[in-house]
């Protein structure tokens, strides 16, 4: 939309949304988008950023990437074409799909043999196609600037494989404060359903104070550039003034250039960003049945998302089963005197699992409660020495020095050795690294335990997350000093197995073969660790008998199944 400024009559007021102006205003070398339906992606981000790369660098070779050829060429491209038009170029004056005039080809920094998947401009620059699905596209290509869209679609393999044709010329682009960037968008990933993530590392790179300096840098700048359009357009235009306002827009536009150099600009944008466009009925409509819950809350909201409620494994968990005034401080603690709910007088209790990555989690009755209170993990190359360190240093005031501690049943193999990993942590424990008694004992709970078998533990957690069993406690998890373990409870998914012709719910694993970065909190094993924390052998005889009355494993997983079909409906 456009309007006269009633100060200046003869300029053009244009008015874009909140993206829009950030795109144009912050401008960093790499600039990463994670925005919601209809937040125009394409037709601002691209469209703008290309655009820029274009003009500010001539003859640059450039190039947008997608997920698929065709989702590029039919969807991406003509809502970036319309973002030009918007911009002011024409399709046939100032680019062209295909082979361009001879003249053109002249300003070209590169040769370009095949032209059937290359816009070419005016002033010789040229945007390859590429796409994950053929990547012969860009093999050999050297370019300024990559422009990555549906990038939640491409694994970091695959992500790795096409960032390095980021090259280009920095003898004759360089200076540019968009060579040797990425443009990067797409809508929340959702890691459950197979997309992914290696994106948000960008986010880790961002410095804000310094994004906040180049708004307030580009604030003035506009200042700048209305007040010379308004004397510019005033009846006797003074030109000794505008003279000098040129000269410190000049100065600010360099200023730019160097504030915007080498940073990067890491947004979450919601699809309300661009509400006056997209009008709040078509939200509601989203939201009132076009999209199911899950789906709107990612693809709209800009929320990353758990696991969908009718394909968990642990499907009764929820907000109720949480809370969040765990510490003093109302942040997560460092210390165990930081916690407002550890009883000092009692012993500690342990749920761990011994996987790719080493889970413990601390949890202690509190009356007809128990609450969950802290969890520790260590990656490799990290092993049991220091996560009984972890333990020792927090819980280092704690007075009652207990742990009974509760774990799988692989933990007593080589008992007879003494190379169990059982006995390992309760000698780490009780022992330091430098083979000082740390005045700890540790009980171990799991001697001759059976196997918690997946379906059995999908009928307990059943009962006691259901909390109307009063042979079990109330279960509250703290969400300030358990967020790994939360998260791996909403994340573990739940599916069918048959054993004969019994039908059996179980948890699929897939997510402990995961990256170790990404273990604690998309894997399973704090899911398994907090499970044999619970499934002790007192409670599991108090819920034996209803799960004798049930309709026993294979009526478990047809309700689930049944379930989950009523749900997709």
């Amino acid at each position: 939309m456009r309007r006269k400024s009633d100060n200046m009559p003869d300029a053009d007021v244009k008015f874009g949304s909140d993206a829009l102006v950030m795109c144009d205003w912050i401008d960093t070398t790499n600039f990463v988008c994670i925005g919601g339906r209809g937040m125009a992606k394409s037709t601002v981000i691209i469209a703008r950023r290309s655009e820029r790369c274009v003009r500010l660098m001539p003859g640059a070779p450039i190039a947008i990437v997608a997920n698929t050829y065709s989702n590029l060429v039919d969807n991406i491209m003509p809502a970036v074409q319309n973002g030009w038009r918007l911009q002011g170029l024409i399709e046939g004056v100032h680019y062209v799909k295909g082979r361009p005039p001879e003249a053109w080809r002249k300003r070209c920094s590169v040769i370009v043999d095949d032209y059937r998947h290359v816009y070419s401009f005016w002033n010789g620059s040229v945007i390859f196609l590429g796409s994950l699905d053929n990547p012969s596209l860009l093999a050999g290509k050297s370019v300024a600037h990559l422009i990555f869209d549906e990038a939640k679609y491409a694994s970091d393999k695959r992500a790795a494989s096409v960032l390095p044709i980021l090259r280009g010329d920095a003898i004759t682009y360089g200076r540019c404060h968009l060579y040797g960037g990425v443009t990067i968008t797409t809508d929340m990933p959702d890691v459950s359903e197979g997309e992914y993530d290696w994106f948000f590392r960008y986010a880790s790179e961002m410095n804000p104070e310094r994004i906040v300096t180049i708004v307030q840098a580009a604030s003035e700048l506009n200042k700048l550039r209305r007040k010379s359009e308004a004397i510019k357009g005033s009846r006797n235009p003074d030109g000794k003034t505008i003279a000098r306002i040129e000269k410190k827009i000049g100065y600010w536009e360099e200023g730019l250039l160097k504030l915007r150099k080498g940073q990067t600009y890491f947004t979450n944008l919601s699809s309300l960003i661009n509400i006056d466009i997209l009008t709040v009925d078509y939200v509601k409509r989203l939201y009132n049945g076009a999209l199911e819950p899950h789906e709107f809350m990612k693809s709209v909201l800009g929320m990353r998302p758990g696991l969908r409620k009718d394909a968990r494994f642990y499907v009764l968990f929820g907000d109720a089963h949480k809370y969040s005034d765990g510490t003093y401080s109302g942040e997560a603690a460092w210390r165990s005197s930081e916690l407002r709910h550890l009883n000092p007088a009692a012993p500690l209790e342990g749920g761990m699992d011994f996987g790719n990555m080493l889970s413990l989690v601390i949890g202690q009755p509190d009356g007809k409660t128990y609450r969950v209170l802290k969890n520790f993990y260590e990656l490799p190359p990290g092993w049991i020495r220091d996560l009984a360190d972890q333990f020792l240093d927090f819980f280092a005031d704690h007075p009652t020095k207990i742990l009974n501690l509760y774990y799988d049943r692989a933990g007593n193999n080589l008992y007879r050795q003494n190379q169990d990993y059982a006995g390992k942590i309760k000698a780490c424990i009780e022992t330091d690294g430098n083979g000082m008694r740390t005045g700890w004992a540790v009980n171990l709970m799991s001697r001759g335990q059976s196997n918690l078998l997946q379906d059995k533990e999908y009928g307990f957690m059943q009962i006691l997350m259901k909390g109307d069993d009063k042979r079990l406690p109330r279960l509250l998890i703290d969400t300030q000093n358990c967020p790994e373990l939360i998260s791996s409870i909403e994340l573990a998914r739940a599916t069918v197995k048959y054993k004969g012709e019994t039908k059996l719910v179980a948890k699929v694993k897939k997510s402990e073969k995961l990256p170790v970065k990404k273990l604690p909190r998309l894997s399973t094993n704090f899911s398994d660790a907090f499970k044999y924390l619970m499934m002790r052998k007192d409670w599991l005889k108090a819920v034996e008998t209803e799960r004798r009355t049930n309709t026993g494993s294979d009526g478990l997983a047809e309700r689930w199944m049944a379930d989950r079909i009523k749900k997709l409906r």
